[in-house]
């Protein structure tokens, strides 16, 4: 129980992770989104959760 447990626990963190890293390269300016070729407009990524 205590490793199924862990796993969600991981698996949220590694999402949050995801989102706050989306929304800090979506607040770049437009010329260093550019270099990085990061699109104009990314899609939203859901929560994927191994479970």
């Amino acid at each position: 129980m205590f490793k199924s447990l862990s796993r969600i626990r991981a698996a949220f963190a590694k999402a949050s992770l995801r989102r706050r890293t989306t929304r800090e390269l979506n607040e770049l300016p437009q010329e260093i989104k550019r270099d990085i070729d990061w699109p104009e407009r990314a899609e939203p990524d859901e929560i994927r959760l191994p479970f």
